[in-house]
């Protein structure tokens, strides 16, 4: 939460005969802050982002007047009010110095740059709050959620449930042996990979029923919950609510929300407690434990888990973090209590003096025994890391797909927190960096930090190629093949060097988004069966590089064309024309592929002629998708390429190429490249035709294609952008094949 001050002093900068002015769209005046812990009475503000903001009494009627009246107007009916001399220019003074910045007005007409000139308006960035949140359900269904729940919390319903959850752990408690049964039911878990996975999809249906308790205690109390969803909190991924709007219920209605999502979590505890009872199922024991400790973990104070909320509410004040530094410098001998400490009640003031001599030593005591034991745990993740990974393999290898699942899992659980903490690190530094450019340093200047940036994501895609070609010569090298094989080699690293460098210019050309870059990039320098792909030569993976190449002259012809002023150059287009020709003669099976990708996008070129600059990149990936139909027409002219890919290989290719087909199919304006490369991958499968000669084919269409949807989903604002479930159910698959991928 933010807060204004206003003391309606004059400044040069104020308005005088100004036009009447109005609060922005969207914004609400909340009311009192009730049962508050300041001395002198607080009002909320929220704005239409759902920001709430806390303002003086004087701000506070001084927006409830911001009606169409001017200042002088505004002043008049104030000085009558509240008994106090106002004037015009304060009252212009307090509206752009203190409203208007805060984001709390419509645009001002009368401004330089129109009606559409708005001033970034300020927003809270508390410590230690959730970062990289993302919403999953709108506030829409999350008021829906809410409403299906709200029996929950009349007295009979949480007398009873509490009571009921009481008792059966009491009832666990008497069966004795509680350590044997647990240890029993982890051992089970072990046992049974698939039973691992049913307690961690449990574990997370406990976090989720957590959030609805508190979107539905704010709906109870007459609060609107706003969105749900997930983020980042510390290195840990973590589900949240939106219940902001609860600052308008007294504190009776604030510890409730606070509450109820404890309550919600001892009402699941008790449902699996009822079915371990039961069905006597010792694998639940341990599920029921960790729901316990985490249930018990909601109770910390001294980071942002529901006891924080809670000591807030109680102390009347909505941000306990903002008054560490006040309070750390009033505790110095010789200096007074700091302004924002002396606003306080004495009550309030004593709680939260005790909570900062508390929490600060435990937070060093955190971060210095993190720096302690980091590089003894390092060591530690690796073998991890490694113990997972020969896990996985043998999984494959054996064809057991759940304990391959669960490895997978749990991999990604071992990384989330490393990357969780870089994202941290990033976050410090970029707020270092502001801070720097607050200061006047000129060396974090935008400009200098944008080249800084340019010039890493470059070294960034340039080690990323350098790996790829690294991996290839190493595989191409590796076959056997005599004295042949250091020709072998060079000719792989030659092609696969021109495919990248196609794929780069054509992101150069096209204005691509970093992302749609690396990722494509990165998945096929971590799988192995595309390094091995690319490290066989065929005559069908030169005609794909001649193909590349010409594409990319094309695409440089037409961006040419359509820059003002410049006319396309001829020498381009028949270069273009002529490099793909010589592809064709290299592998006649792009020959029929050609005229029938051509036909299959004319179908679309309404879509295309709304997409400018993208015409020749979507022709790319339809050439290389329909050349199943050269595949039917001249089967003998495929080039089998014996004992270069397992079974499981060519199926893990496949099925990238499938998840990327569907993932092209759902987002508009990529359906008809997906369609042809729907085609190719359908003969791809007929193992008649010669399926992993044509894998060269799938695997550049693939990557095309996947290059185009990851810049479609990232290149719209986020609001414009598909919902979350669905960009997940895109992504995941991709990602555990890619990663299942990366083993073979």
């Amino acid at each position: 939460m933010t807060t204004l001050t206003g003391d309606g002093q004059s400044s040069p900068t104020a308005v005088v005969g100004d036009p009447g002015r109005r609060l922005a769209e969207g914004t609400e005046l909340l009311g009192e802050y009730q049962d508050s812990g300041y001395l002198t009475p607080k009002f909320l503000v929220r704005r239409a982002d759902g920001q709430v903001m806390q303002l003086p009494l004087l701000l506070y009627r001084v927006a409830g007047l911001l009606d169409g009246r001017d200042a002088g107007r505004i002043a008049t009916d104030l000085s009558a009010e509240l008994g106090q001399d106002l004037t015009a220019d304060q009252v212009a003074y307090l509206v752009e110095e203190r409203l208007r910045p805060a984001g709390l007005l419509a645009p001002d007409p009368t401004a330089a740059g129109g009606p559409a000139t708005v001033t970034a308006p300020t927003r809270s960035d508390p410590l230690l709050a959730l970062r990289y949140r993302k919403g999953v359900f709108p506030p829409e269904v999350t008021w829906r959620i809410a409403g299906v729940f709200r029996l929950f919390f009349t007295r009979p319903a949480w007398v009873t449930a509490l009571t009921t959850f009481v008792v059966l752990d009491a009832l666990v408690l008497l069966q004795g042996d509680l350590v044997g049964r647990i240890t029993a039911g982890a051992a089970t878990l072990v046992h049974r990979p698939e039973l691992t996975l049913l307690l961690l999809v449990l574990l997370v249906l406990s976090m989720a029923f957590h959030e609805v308790g508190h979107v539905t205690a704010c709906r109870y109390g007459g609060a609107r919950p706003g969105d749900m969803g997930v983020g980042l909190y510390l290195v840990w991924p973590a589900l949240y609510s939106t219940v902001t709007d609860t600052y308008r219920l007294d504190r009776v209605g604030r510890l409730r929300t606070d509450l109820a999502g404890v309550y919600f979590n001892a009402v699941f505890m008790a449902v699996l407690t009822g079915l371990y009872l039961g069905t006597d199922a010792t694998w639940l024991l341990p599920a029921i434990l960790l729901m316990h400790v985490q249930a018990a973990q909601q109770f910390l104070p001294s980071i942002r888990f529901d006891g924080y909320y809670m000591l807030a509410d109680l102390a009347g004040v909505p941000e306990l973090f903002h008054y560490v530094g006040p309070v750390l410098r009033s505790l110095v001998p010789g200096r007074p209590a700091h302004p924002r400490v002396q606003e306080l009640r004495p009550r309030p003031r004593r709680l939260i003096v005790l909570w900062v001599a508390v929490t600060i030593p435990v937070l060093l005591a955190y971060l210095v025994t993190f720096l302690l034991v980091l590089p003894r745990v390092l060591p530690l993740v690796w073998a991890v890391l490694l113990e997972y990974l020969d896990r996985m393999q043998a999984a494959t290898r054996a064809g057991d797909i759940t304990t391959l699942a669960l490895s997978v899992f749990q991999l990604f659980l071992v990384l989330l927190p490393w990357v969780g903490a870089v994202l941290v690190v990033a976050m410090l530094l970029g707020a270092l960096r502001r801070s720097g450019v607050a200061r006047g340093w000129a060396w974090v200047a935008s400009p200098r930090w944008t080249a800084v940036r340019r010039h890493a994501a470059l070294a960034g895609v340039a080690a990323l190629a350098g790996a790829l070609l690294w991996r290839v010569a190493h595989v191409a090298g590796a076959a056997p093949g005599g004295a042949a094989t250091g020709g072998r080699a060079a000719t792989a690293v030659a092609a696969c060097a021109v495919l990248v460098a196609a794929l780069l210019a054509s992101a150069v050309l096209l204005r691509w988004r970093l992302p749609a870059v690396v990722l494509p990039l990165a998945a096929v320098t971590a799988m192995g069966p595309a390094v091995s792909v690319l490290a066989a030569p065929s005559p069908v993976l030169a005609g794909t590089v001649a193909t590349a190449v010409g594409a990319t002259l094309l695409v440089t012809a037409h961006r040419r064309r359509v820059t003002p002023g410049r006319r396309g150059p001829k020498v381009l287009l028949g270069a273009g024309v002529g490099t793909i020709a010589a592809g064709m003669a290299t592998a006649p099976l792009l020959a029929p592929p050609l005229a029938a990708g051509g036909a299959l996008l004319a179908v679309g070129t309404a879509w295309l002629g709304r997409v400018p600059g993208r015409e020749w990149v979507l022709s790319t990936v339809g050439v290389l998708g329909v050349a199943a139909l050269g595949a039917l027409a001249t089967p003998t002219l495929l080039q089998t390429i014996p004992g270069v890919l397992a079974l499981v290989g060519h199926q893990v290719l496949l099925l990238v190429a499938g998840l990327t087909v569907l993932a092209g199919s759902a987002v508009r304006g990529l359906r008809w490249p997906a369609a042809a490369l729907a085609v190719l991958l359908l003969v791809s499968v007929v193992p008649a035709l010669g399926a992993p000669a044509a894998l060269p084919l799938v695997l550049s269409s693939t990557v095309v294609l996947g290059a185009l949807v990851v810049q479609s989903l990232t290149r719209h604002p986020v609001e414009d952008r598909p919902h979350p479930l669905l960009r997940a159910a895109l992504v995941v698959p991709v990602l555990v094949v890619v990663v299942v991928g990366a083993l073979l």
